[in-house]
Protein backbone atom coordinates (compact mmCIF):
# COMPACT_ATOMS: atom_id res chain seq x y z
CA UNK A 1 0.00 0.00 0.00
CA UNK A 2 1.43 3.35 -1.00
CA UNK A 3 2.36 5.56 1.91
CA UNK A 4 2.27 8.77 -0.11
CA UNK A 5 -0.33 11.42 0.48
CA UNK A 6 -2.94 11.33 -2.30
CA UNK A 7 -5.22 14.30 -2.56
CA UNK A 8 -7.78 14.46 -5.35
CA UNK A 9 -9.53 17.79 -5.48
CA UNK A 10 -11.40 19.14 -8.51
CA UNK A 11 -12.31 22.81 -8.81
CA UNK A 12 -13.94 24.76 -11.63
CA UNK A 13 -12.76 28.36 -11.43
CA UNK A 14 -14.65 30.65 -13.73
CA UNK A 15 -12.59 33.75 -13.10
CA UNK A 16 -10.29 35.35 -10.55
CA UNK A 17 -13.19 37.38 -9.17
CA UNK A 18 -15.36 34.31 -8.74
CA UNK A 19 -12.53 32.52 -6.98
CA UNK A 20 -12.12 35.46 -4.60
CA UNK A 21 -15.86 35.54 -3.87
CA UNK A 22 -15.85 31.79 -3.25
CA UNK A 23 -13.00 32.18 -0.78
CA UNK A 24 -14.96 34.87 1.06
CA UNK A 25 -18.03 32.63 1.04
CA UNK A 26 -16.09 29.71 2.53
CA UNK A 27 -14.76 32.04 5.22
CA UNK A 28 -18.31 33.15 5.99
CA UNK A 29 -19.53 29.56 6.34
CA UNK A 30 -16.52 28.71 8.51
CA UNK A 31 -17.24 31.68 10.79
CA UNK A 32 -20.86 30.59 11.26
CA UNK A 33 -19.86 27.06 12.22
CA UNK A 34 -17.00 28.24 14.43
CA UNK A 35 -19.34 30.56 16.31
CA UNK A 36 -21.95 27.84 16.76
CA UNK A 37 -19.45 25.25 17.99
CA UNK A 38 -18.00 27.72 20.50
CA UNK A 39 -21.46 28.58 21.78
CA UNK A 40 -22.99 25.14 22.26
CA UNK A 41 -22.35 21.90 24.09
CA UNK A 42 -23.77 19.82 21.22
CA UNK A 43 -21.44 16.87 20.75
CA UNK A 44 -22.84 15.60 17.46
CA UNK A 45 -23.14 18.80 15.46
CA UNK A 46 -22.86 17.93 11.77
CA UNK A 47 -21.19 20.92 10.12
CA UNK A 48 -21.25 19.18 6.72
CA UNK A 49 -24.97 19.90 6.48
CA UNK A 50 -24.67 23.67 6.57
CA UNK A 51 -21.58 23.61 4.34
CA UNK A 52 -23.40 21.61 1.67
CA UNK A 53 -26.56 23.65 1.91
CA UNK A 54 -24.82 27.00 1.55
CA UNK A 55 -22.54 25.71 -1.19
CA UNK A 56 -25.67 24.61 -3.06
CA UNK A 57 -27.14 28.10 -2.83
CA UNK A 58 -23.81 29.62 -3.82
CA UNK A 59 -23.79 27.57 -7.02
CA UNK A 60 -27.56 27.94 -7.52
CA UNK A 61 -28.50 31.35 -6.05
CA UNK A 62 -32.00 31.74 -4.67
CA UNK A 63 -34.31 33.92 -6.77
CA UNK A 64 -35.63 36.55 -4.36
CA UNK A 65 -38.86 36.87 -6.38
CA UNK A 66 -39.63 33.16 -5.93
CA UNK A 67 -38.11 32.49 -2.50
CA UNK A 68 -40.50 31.10 0.10
CA UNK A 69 -40.24 31.47 3.85
CA UNK A 70 -38.62 28.03 4.15
CA UNK A 71 -36.16 28.78 1.34
CA UNK A 72 -34.92 31.88 3.16
CA UNK A 73 -34.62 30.05 6.48
CA UNK A 74 -32.56 27.28 4.88
CA UNK A 75 -29.80 29.84 4.29
CA UNK A 76 -29.19 29.94 8.08
CA UNK A 77 -28.09 33.57 7.67
CA UNK A 78 -31.40 35.30 8.38
CA UNK A 79 -33.35 35.43 11.61
CA UNK A 80 -37.14 35.30 11.84
CA UNK A 81 -37.59 39.08 11.88
CA UNK A 82 -35.41 39.52 8.81
CA UNK A 83 -37.36 36.84 6.93
CA UNK A 84 -40.67 38.45 7.90
CA UNK A 85 -39.45 41.90 6.83
CA UNK A 86 -38.33 40.47 3.49
CA UNK A 87 -41.72 38.87 2.80
CA UNK A 88 -43.58 42.00 3.96
CA UNK A 89 -41.49 44.20 1.66
CA UNK A 90 -42.18 41.95 -1.34
CA UNK A 91 -45.90 41.85 -0.57
CA UNK A 92 -46.19 45.63 -0.18
CA UNK A 93 -44.01 46.74 -3.10
CA UNK A 94 -44.25 43.79 -5.49
CA UNK A 95 -41.42 41.77 -7.00
CA UNK A 96 -37.88 43.04 -6.67
CA UNK A 97 -36.44 44.83 -9.70
CA UNK A 98 -32.83 44.53 -8.58
CA UNK A 99 -30.81 42.72 -5.94
CA UNK A 100 -29.76 46.14 -4.61
CA UNK A 101 -33.34 46.65 -3.45
CA UNK A 102 -32.74 44.41 -0.44
CA UNK A 103 -30.94 47.39 1.13
CA UNK A 104 -34.39 48.90 1.71
CA UNK A 105 -35.52 46.04 3.99
CA UNK A 106 -35.65 47.53 7.53
CA UNK A 107 -33.83 44.87 9.58
CA UNK A 108 -31.20 44.02 6.96
CA UNK A 109 -28.01 45.75 8.09
CA UNK A 110 -24.80 45.98 6.08
CA UNK A 111 -23.37 42.81 7.61
CA UNK A 112 -26.48 40.80 6.76
CA UNK A 113 -26.55 42.10 3.19
CA UNK A 114 -22.87 41.32 2.69
CA UNK A 115 -23.27 37.79 4.06
CA UNK A 116 -26.43 36.82 2.21
CA UNK A 117 -25.83 38.47 -1.19
CA UNK A 118 -23.62 35.67 -2.64
CA UNK A 119 -26.55 33.26 -2.26
CA UNK A 120 -29.23 35.42 -3.91
CA UNK A 121 -30.19 36.51 -7.43
CA UNK A 122 -32.98 38.65 -8.86
CA UNK A 123 -34.97 37.39 -11.85
CA UNK A 124 -38.56 37.44 -13.06
CA UNK A 125 -40.62 34.91 -11.08
CA UNK A 126 -41.71 31.82 -13.01
CA UNK A 127 -45.44 31.20 -13.27
CA UNK A 128 -45.26 27.39 -12.98
CA UNK A 129 -43.47 25.75 -10.07
CA UNK A 130 -44.56 22.14 -10.73
CA UNK A 131 -41.89 19.54 -11.44
CA UNK A 132 -41.57 18.12 -14.95
CA UNK A 133 -39.57 14.88 -14.61
CA UNK A 134 -38.53 14.82 -18.27
CA UNK A 135 -37.16 18.32 -17.91
CA UNK A 136 -35.45 17.40 -14.65
CA UNK A 137 -33.67 14.39 -16.15
CA UNK A 138 -32.53 16.26 -19.27
CA UNK A 139 -31.56 19.67 -17.94
CA UNK A 140 -30.13 19.05 -14.49
CA UNK A 141 -26.57 19.63 -13.35
CA UNK A 142 -24.12 17.08 -11.96
CA UNK A 143 -21.44 17.66 -9.33
CA UNK A 144 -18.72 15.18 -8.40
CA UNK A 145 -16.50 15.88 -5.41
CA UNK A 146 -13.52 13.67 -4.53
CA UNK A 147 -11.36 14.18 -1.48
CA UNK A 148 -8.46 12.29 0.00
CA UNK A 149 -6.47 13.08 3.13
CA UNK A 150 -3.73 11.41 5.10
CA UNK A 151 -1.80 12.56 8.16
CA UNK A 152 1.93 12.02 7.64
CA UNK A 153 2.75 11.51 11.30
CA UNK A 154 2.11 7.92 12.32
CA UNK A 155 -0.55 7.72 15.00
CA UNK A 156 -0.76 5.21 17.81
CA UNK A 157 -3.56 3.16 16.24
CA UNK A 158 -1.39 2.36 13.22
CA UNK A 159 1.70 1.33 15.22
CA UNK A 160 2.57 -2.38 15.10
CA UNK A 161 3.36 -4.13 18.39
CA UNK A 162 5.97 -6.84 19.05
CA UNK A 163 3.62 -9.53 17.76
CA UNK A 164 3.03 -7.76 14.47
CA UNK A 165 -0.47 -6.60 15.38
CA UNK A 166 -1.93 -3.12 15.40
CA UNK A 167 -5.28 -1.79 16.72
CA UNK A 168 -6.54 -0.29 13.44
CA UNK A 169 -7.47 -2.74 10.71
CA UNK A 170 -7.23 -0.35 7.76
CA UNK A 171 -4.86 2.21 6.28
CA UNK A 172 -4.52 5.88 7.42
CA UNK A 173 -6.25 7.32 4.34
CA UNK A 174 -9.46 9.32 4.66
CA UNK A 175 -11.51 9.06 1.45
CA UNK A 176 -14.70 10.92 0.59
CA UNK A 177 -16.79 10.80 -2.60
CA UNK A 178 -19.98 12.76 -3.24
CA UNK A 179 -22.08 12.90 -6.40
CA UNK A 180 -25.16 15.10 -6.74
CA UNK A 181 -27.62 15.65 -9.57
CA UNK A 182 -29.87 18.69 -9.26
CA UNK A 183 -32.60 20.37 -11.24
CA UNK A 184 -32.96 23.72 -9.49
CA UNK A 185 -34.86 23.38 -6.22
CA UNK A 186 -37.33 20.84 -7.61
CA UNK A 187 -35.39 17.59 -8.00
CA UNK A 188 -32.24 16.25 -6.36
CA UNK A 189 -30.47 12.90 -6.27
CA UNK A 190 -27.15 11.94 -4.78
CA UNK A 191 -24.83 9.38 -3.30
CA UNK A 192 -22.15 9.83 -0.64
CA UNK A 193 -19.33 7.41 0.24
CA UNK A 194 -16.77 7.71 3.02
CA UNK A 195 -13.92 5.80 4.61
CA UNK A 196 -12.42 7.12 7.84
CA UNK A 197 -8.71 6.70 8.68
CA UNK A 198 -8.14 3.22 10.07
CA UNK A 199 -11.13 1.66 8.30
CA UNK A 200 -10.70 -0.99 5.63
CA UNK A 201 -11.50 -0.47 1.94
CA UNK A 202 -12.66 -3.25 -0.41
CA UNK A 203 -11.87 -6.20 1.77
CA UNK A 204 -11.92 -7.50 5.29
CA UNK A 205 -14.74 -5.81 7.17
CA UNK A 206 -15.69 -3.60 4.17
CA UNK A 207 -16.68 -6.13 1.53
CA UNK A 208 -18.61 -3.55 -0.49
CA UNK A 209 -15.88 -0.95 -0.68
CA UNK A 210 -16.42 2.12 1.48
CA UNK A 211 -17.43 1.86 5.11
CA UNK A 212 -20.39 4.26 4.76
CA UNK A 213 -22.85 4.81 1.92
CA UNK A 214 -25.73 7.28 1.75
CA UNK A 215 -28.23 7.72 -1.12
CA UNK A 216 -31.26 9.91 -1.69
CA UNK A 217 -33.94 10.92 -4.21
CA UNK A 218 -35.83 14.11 -3.43
CA UNK A 219 -38.58 15.93 -5.34
CA UNK A 220 -40.58 19.08 -4.61
CA UNK A 221 -43.85 20.40 -6.04
CA UNK A 222 -44.64 17.24 -8.00
CA UNK A 223 -48.24 18.44 -8.30
CA UNK A 224 -50.78 20.38 -6.25
CA UNK A 225 -51.08 17.52 -3.76
CA UNK A 226 -47.53 16.26 -3.19
CA UNK A 227 -45.32 19.06 -1.94
CA UNK A 228 -42.33 16.85 -1.04
CA UNK A 229 -41.42 13.21 -1.72
CA UNK A 230 -38.16 11.82 -0.35
CA UNK A 231 -36.70 8.32 -0.77
CA UNK A 232 -33.52 6.93 0.73
CA UNK A 233 -31.77 9.05 3.35
CA UNK A 234 -33.42 12.20 4.65
CA UNK A 235 -33.58 14.51 7.67
CA UNK A 236 -36.70 15.62 9.53
CA UNK A 237 -37.50 18.66 11.67
CA UNK A 238 -40.59 19.19 13.81
CA UNK A 239 -41.60 22.27 15.76
CA UNK A 240 -38.94 23.67 18.07
CA UNK A 241 -37.08 20.38 18.31
CA UNK A 242 -38.59 18.99 21.52
CA UNK A 243 -39.29 15.60 19.92
CA UNK A 244 -37.31 15.67 16.66
CA UNK A 245 -34.89 17.92 14.83
CA UNK A 246 -31.93 16.40 12.96
CA UNK A 247 -30.94 19.56 11.16
CA UNK A 248 -28.69 22.52 11.94
CA UNK A 249 -30.53 24.08 14.88
CA UNK A 250 -30.89 27.46 16.49
CA UNK A 251 -29.26 27.96 19.87
CA UNK A 252 -27.16 30.31 21.93
CA UNK A 253 -24.62 32.16 19.82
CA UNK A 254 -23.67 35.67 18.78
CA UNK A 255 -26.55 35.45 16.29
CA UNK A 256 -28.77 36.47 19.19
CA UNK A 257 -32.03 36.61 17.20
CA UNK A 258 -31.66 33.09 15.76
CA UNK A 259 -33.47 31.32 18.58
CA UNK A 260 -36.50 30.04 16.66
CA UNK A 261 -36.12 26.78 14.78
CA UNK A 262 -37.56 26.74 11.30
CA UNK A 263 -37.10 25.24 7.88
CA UNK A 264 -38.46 22.50 5.67
CA UNK A 265 -39.81 19.49 7.56
CA UNK A 266 -38.24 16.89 5.24
CA UNK A 267 -35.02 17.53 3.35
CA UNK A 268 -32.49 15.30 1.56
CA UNK A 269 -29.54 14.01 3.55
CA UNK A 270 -26.09 13.74 1.99
CA UNK A 271 -23.74 14.27 4.91
CA UNK A 272 -21.39 11.77 6.57
CA UNK A 273 -22.85 11.67 10.07
CA UNK A 274 -23.76 7.98 10.26
CA UNK A 275 -26.49 8.32 12.91
CA UNK A 276 -28.38 11.60 12.70
CA UNK A 277 -30.68 10.83 9.75
CA UNK A 278 -33.54 8.57 8.67
CA UNK A 279 -33.56 5.92 5.93
CA UNK A 280 -36.79 5.07 4.18
CA UNK A 281 -39.48 7.33 2.75
CA UNK A 282 -41.17 10.60 3.67
CA UNK A 283 -43.74 12.89 2.10
CA UNK A 284 -45.50 16.21 2.67
CA UNK A 285 -49.04 16.49 1.28
CA UNK A 286 -51.23 19.55 0.74
CA UNK A 287 -54.78 19.04 2.02
CA UNK A 288 -56.35 22.18 0.70
CA UNK A 289 -55.49 25.83 1.11
CA UNK A 290 -54.69 25.84 4.84
CA UNK A 291 -54.01 22.21 5.77
CA UNK A 292 -50.84 20.20 5.26
CA UNK A 293 -49.88 16.70 6.43
CA UNK A 294 -46.56 14.90 6.57
CA UNK A 295 -45.62 11.28 7.18
CA UNK A 296 -42.38 9.33 7.20
CA UNK A 297 -41.06 5.85 7.94
CA UNK A 298 -37.48 4.77 8.58
CA UNK A 299 -35.73 1.48 9.25
CA UNK A 300 -31.95 1.32 9.52
CA UNK A 301 -29.13 -0.39 11.40
CA UNK A 302 -27.19 1.62 13.97
CA UNK A 303 -24.00 1.16 15.94
CA UNK A 304 -24.50 0.31 19.60
CA UNK A 305 -22.59 -0.93 22.61
CA UNK A 306 -24.14 -4.35 23.04
CA UNK A 307 -24.55 -6.20 26.33
CA UNK A 308 -23.80 -9.88 25.79
CA UNK A 309 -25.30 -12.66 27.90
CA UNK A 310 -22.53 -15.17 28.52
CA UNK A 311 -24.72 -17.34 30.77
CA UNK A 312 -27.42 -17.99 28.15
CA UNK A 313 -24.78 -17.98 25.38
CA UNK A 314 -26.88 -15.64 23.25
CA UNK A 315 -25.53 -12.88 21.03
CA UNK A 316 -26.97 -10.13 23.21
CA UNK A 317 -29.96 -9.28 25.33
CA UNK A 318 -29.71 -5.49 25.27
CA UNK A 319 -27.55 -2.53 24.36
CA UNK A 320 -26.19 0.11 26.70
CA UNK A 321 -25.74 3.09 24.39
CA UNK A 322 -25.84 4.27 20.80
CA UNK A 323 -22.47 5.03 19.21
CA UNK A 324 -22.39 8.35 17.36
CA UNK A 325 -18.78 8.54 16.16
CA UNK A 326 -19.23 6.29 13.09
CA UNK A 327 -15.74 4.77 13.43
CA UNK A 328 -15.13 1.11 12.49
CA UNK A 329 -11.36 0.88 12.81
CA UNK A 330 -10.79 -1.78 15.48
CA UNK A 331 -12.27 -5.22 16.01
CA UNK A 332 -14.43 -3.97 18.88
CA UNK A 333 -15.76 -1.05 16.82
CA UNK A 334 -16.53 -3.40 13.93
CA UNK A 335 -18.34 -5.74 16.33
CA UNK A 336 -20.66 -2.87 17.34
CA UNK A 337 -21.32 -1.85 13.72
CA UNK A 338 -24.99 -2.18 12.70
CA UNK A 339 -25.63 -4.31 15.79
CA UNK A 340 -29.09 -2.82 16.46
CA UNK A 341 -31.95 -1.92 14.14
CA UNK A 342 -33.95 1.24 14.74
CA UNK A 343 -37.47 1.91 13.45
CA UNK A 344 -39.00 5.39 13.31
CA UNK A 345 -42.39 6.55 12.14
CA UNK A 346 -43.81 10.04 12.36
CA UNK A 347 -46.87 12.10 11.50
CA UNK A 348 -47.55 15.82 11.37
CA UNK A 349 -50.79 17.72 10.73
CA UNK A 350 -50.50 21.48 10.27
CA UNK A 351 -53.07 24.24 9.94
CA UNK A 352 -51.69 27.45 8.49
CA UNK A 353 -53.06 30.91 7.84
CA UNK A 354 -51.14 33.90 6.57
CA UNK A 355 -49.62 34.86 9.94
CA UNK A 356 -50.50 31.89 12.13
CA UNK A 357 -49.84 28.18 12.14
CA UNK A 358 -50.34 25.34 14.59
CA UNK A 359 -49.32 21.71 14.22
CA UNK A 360 -49.69 18.38 15.99
CA UNK A 361 -46.66 16.06 15.86
CA UNK A 362 -46.13 12.42 16.71
CA UNK A 363 -43.01 10.23 16.70
CA UNK A 364 -42.51 6.51 17.33
CA UNK A 365 -39.06 5.06 18.00
CA UNK A 366 -38.42 1.34 18.34
CA UNK A 367 -35.42 -0.98 18.63
CA UNK A 368 -35.10 -4.72 18.09
CA UNK A 369 -33.46 -5.00 21.52
CA UNK A 370 -34.00 -3.01 24.71
CA UNK A 371 -31.82 -0.05 25.64
CA UNK A 372 -30.58 -0.52 29.22
CA UNK A 373 -28.29 2.22 30.53
CA UNK A 374 -26.01 1.94 33.54
CA UNK A 375 -27.43 2.91 36.92
CA UNK A 376 -25.74 6.29 37.39
CA UNK A 377 -28.00 8.59 39.43
CA UNK A 378 -28.19 11.29 36.76
CA UNK A 379 -29.53 8.67 34.30
CA UNK A 380 -32.41 7.68 36.59
CA UNK A 381 -35.13 9.26 34.42
CA UNK A 382 -33.58 8.64 31.00
CA UNK A 383 -35.35 6.32 28.57
CA UNK A 384 -34.80 2.58 28.89
CA UNK A 385 -36.66 -0.03 26.86
CA UNK A 386 -37.56 -0.96 23.29
CA UNK A 387 -40.27 1.55 22.38
CA UNK A 388 -40.76 5.28 22.92
CA UNK A 389 -43.62 7.52 21.78
CA UNK A 390 -43.47 11.32 21.79
CA UNK A 391 -46.17 13.83 20.89
CA UNK A 392 -46.23 17.61 20.74
CA UNK A 393 -48.08 20.71 19.62
CA UNK A 394 -46.15 23.65 18.17
CA UNK A 395 -47.28 27.08 17.04
CA UNK A 396 -46.10 30.31 15.45
CA UNK A 397 -48.03 33.60 15.33
CA UNK A 398 -46.88 36.81 13.69
CA UNK A 399 -48.62 39.94 14.95
CA UNK A 400 -47.23 43.07 13.29
CA UNK A 401 -43.67 43.39 14.60
CA UNK A 402 -44.02 40.49 17.08
CA UNK A 403 -43.53 36.78 16.40
CA UNK A 404 -44.67 34.33 19.07
CA UNK A 405 -43.58 30.69 18.88
CA UNK A 406 -43.38 27.61 21.03
CA UNK A 407 -43.92 23.90 21.52
CA UNK A 408 -45.28 21.67 24.29
CA UNK A 409 -44.30 17.99 24.24
CA UNK A 410 -44.96 14.81 26.20
CA UNK A 411 -43.30 11.40 26.32
CA UNK A 412 -45.30 8.22 26.90
CA UNK A 413 -44.21 8.06 30.56
CA UNK A 414 -45.97 11.38 31.26
CA UNK A 415 -42.89 13.61 31.28
CA UNK A 416 -43.42 17.11 29.86
CA UNK A 417 -41.29 19.71 28.10
CA UNK A 418 -42.24 23.15 26.86
CA UNK A 419 -40.59 26.14 25.23
CA UNK A 420 -42.11 29.53 24.39
CA UNK A 421 -40.54 32.60 22.88
CA UNK A 422 -41.12 35.95 21.24
CA UNK A 423 -39.17 37.95 18.67
CA UNK A 424 -39.74 41.70 18.72
CA UNK A 425 -38.80 44.23 16.07
CA UNK A 426 -39.06 47.30 18.28
CA UNK A 427 -37.52 49.67 15.76
CA UNK A 428 -35.56 49.68 12.52
CA UNK A 429 -32.48 49.64 14.75
CA UNK A 430 -33.57 47.43 17.67
CA UNK A 431 -34.60 43.75 17.78
CA UNK A 432 -35.25 41.74 20.96
CA UNK A 433 -35.66 38.00 21.54
CA UNK A 434 -36.90 36.19 24.65
CA UNK A 435 -37.18 32.45 25.32
CA UNK A 436 -38.61 30.58 28.31
CA UNK A 437 -38.07 26.83 28.68
CA UNK A 438 -39.16 24.24 31.23
CA UNK A 439 -38.07 20.64 30.69
CA UNK A 440 -39.06 18.02 33.28
CA UNK A 441 -36.35 15.65 34.60
CA UNK A 442 -38.52 12.66 33.59
CA UNK A 443 -39.20 13.85 30.04
CA UNK A 444 -37.82 11.16 27.73
CA UNK A 445 -36.65 11.77 24.17
CA UNK A 446 -34.01 10.41 21.79
CA UNK A 447 -34.03 12.60 18.67
CA UNK A 448 -34.52 16.09 20.10
CA UNK A 449 -32.44 19.17 19.39
CA UNK A 450 -34.10 22.07 21.20
CA UNK A 451 -32.90 25.35 22.68
CA UNK A 452 -31.12 24.31 25.88
CA UNK A 453 -27.92 24.61 27.87
CA UNK A 454 -27.40 20.84 27.71
CA UNK A 455 -27.52 18.58 24.67
CA UNK A 456 -31.08 17.33 25.33
CA UNK A 457 -34.23 19.19 26.49
CA UNK A 458 -34.52 17.44 29.86
CA UNK A 459 -34.04 18.51 33.49
CA UNK A 460 -33.75 22.23 32.80
CA UNK A 461 -35.52 25.51 33.43
CA UNK A 462 -34.29 28.74 31.95
CA UNK A 463 -34.89 32.21 30.55
CA UNK A 464 -32.99 33.83 27.69
CA UNK A 465 -33.04 37.49 26.64
CA UNK A 466 -31.20 38.75 23.56
CA UNK A 467 -30.92 42.12 21.82
CA UNK A 468 -29.48 43.36 18.55
CA UNK A 469 -28.78 47.07 18.07
CA UNK A 470 -27.94 48.71 14.75
CA UNK A 471 -27.09 52.35 15.60
CA UNK A 472 -25.55 52.75 12.13
CA UNK A 473 -25.84 50.75 8.92
CA UNK A 474 -22.32 49.38 9.30
CA UNK A 475 -22.31 48.78 13.08
CA UNK A 476 -24.13 46.03 14.98
CA UNK A 477 -24.13 45.36 18.72
CA UNK A 478 -25.38 41.92 19.78
CA UNK A 479 -25.87 40.79 23.37
CA UNK A 480 -27.71 38.15 25.38
CA UNK A 481 -28.07 36.87 28.92
CA UNK A 482 -29.25 33.35 29.79
CA UNK A 483 -30.17 32.06 33.25
CA UNK A 484 -30.86 28.37 33.85
CA UNK A 485 -31.12 25.70 36.55
CA UNK A 486 -31.18 21.89 36.78
CA UNK A 487 -33.91 20.68 39.20
CA UNK A 488 -32.37 17.18 39.32
CA UNK A 489 -28.78 15.92 39.28
CA UNK A 490 -27.05 15.99 35.90
CA UNK A 491 -23.81 14.91 34.28
CA UNK A 492 -20.92 16.39 36.33
CA UNK A 493 -23.47 17.79 38.80
CA UNK A 494 -24.20 15.60 41.83
CA UNK A 495 -26.90 17.97 43.10
CA UNK A 496 -29.41 20.44 41.63
CA UNK A 497 -27.42 23.30 40.11
CA UNK A 498 -27.73 26.56 38.21
CA UNK A 499 -25.76 28.83 35.93
CA UNK A 500 -25.75 31.98 33.85
CA UNK A 501 -24.18 33.18 30.63
CA UNK A 502 -23.60 36.59 29.09
CA UNK A 503 -22.32 37.66 25.67
CA UNK A 504 -21.70 40.97 23.94
CA UNK A 505 -20.35 41.49 20.43
CA UNK A 506 -19.51 44.68 18.55
CA UNK A 507 -19.25 44.27 14.77
CA UNK A 508 -18.23 46.76 12.09
CA UNK A 509 -18.65 45.97 8.39
CA UNK A 510 -17.56 47.86 5.31
CA UNK A 511 -19.00 46.39 2.14
CA UNK A 512 -16.29 44.61 0.12
CA UNK A 513 -13.59 46.14 2.33
CA UNK A 514 -13.37 45.08 5.94
CA UNK A 515 -14.98 42.99 8.68
CA UNK A 516 -14.15 43.66 12.31
CA UNK A 517 -15.66 42.42 15.55
CA UNK A 518 -14.75 42.03 19.18
CA UNK A 519 -16.69 39.56 21.31
CA UNK A 520 -16.73 38.80 25.04
CA UNK A 521 -18.45 35.79 26.62
CA UNK A 522 -18.87 35.14 30.35
CA UNK A 523 -20.22 31.87 31.79
CA UNK A 524 -20.61 30.86 35.43
CA UNK A 525 -22.15 27.50 36.38
CA UNK A 526 -22.05 24.87 39.10
CA UNK A 527 -20.01 21.74 38.39
CA UNK A 528 -18.52 18.95 40.44
CA UNK A 529 -15.04 19.56 41.81
CA UNK A 530 -12.18 17.08 41.96
CA UNK A 531 -13.08 16.38 45.60
CA UNK A 532 -13.01 12.64 46.25
CA UNK A 533 -15.62 12.77 49.04
CA UNK A 534 -18.65 10.51 48.71
CA UNK A 535 -20.87 13.55 48.18
CA UNK A 536 -19.32 16.06 45.82
CA UNK A 537 -21.42 19.20 45.96
CA UNK A 538 -21.17 21.35 42.80
CA UNK A 539 -19.23 24.58 43.06
CA UNK A 540 -19.36 27.63 40.81
CA UNK A 541 -16.82 27.68 38.01
CA UNK A 542 -16.25 30.64 35.70
CA UNK A 543 -15.22 30.72 32.07
CA UNK A 544 -14.40 33.93 30.18
CA UNK A 545 -13.53 34.26 26.49
CA UNK A 546 -12.46 37.25 24.43
CA UNK A 547 -12.23 37.12 20.65
CA UNK A 548 -10.94 39.73 18.21
CA UNK A 549 -11.47 39.27 14.48
CA UNK A 550 -10.28 41.42 11.57
CA UNK A 551 -10.49 40.56 7.87
CA UNK A 552 -9.66 42.95 5.07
Amino acid sequence: MSRFVIICLFYIIYSEAVAQDESQTNNLISNIIEDFLESTDAENFDYNTIFENLNHYYENPLNINEATENDLKELYLLNEIQVNDFLTHRTQFGNFLSLYEIQAIPSWDMGTIKNVSPFLRCEVAASDFNLDFRDALRNGTSTLFLKGKRILEQRKGFTTDANGNRPYLGDPNHLYVRYRYEFGQLFKAGITMEKDPGEQLFGGTSKYGFDFYSFFLYARNINKTFSIVSLGDYAVSMGQGLILHNDFGAGKSSFVMNVKKAGRMIRPYSSVNEVNFFRGAGTVINLGRSWQAAAFFSYKPIDATVVRDTIENSDFDAFGSIRFDGFHRTESEVANKNSIHQTNAGLKLEYKLRNFKIAANGLYTGFDAPLIRDEALYRKYLFNGKKLVNASVDYSWRLRNLTFFGETAMSDNGGMAQIHGVLMGLDRRVDVSAVYRNYDPDYQVLNANAFAESSQPVNEKGFYLGMELRPFKSITVSTYVDLWSNPWVAYRRDAPADGKEFLIKLAYTQKRKMDFYIQYRYERKQLNTSNENIIDFPEYQTLQRLRLHVSY
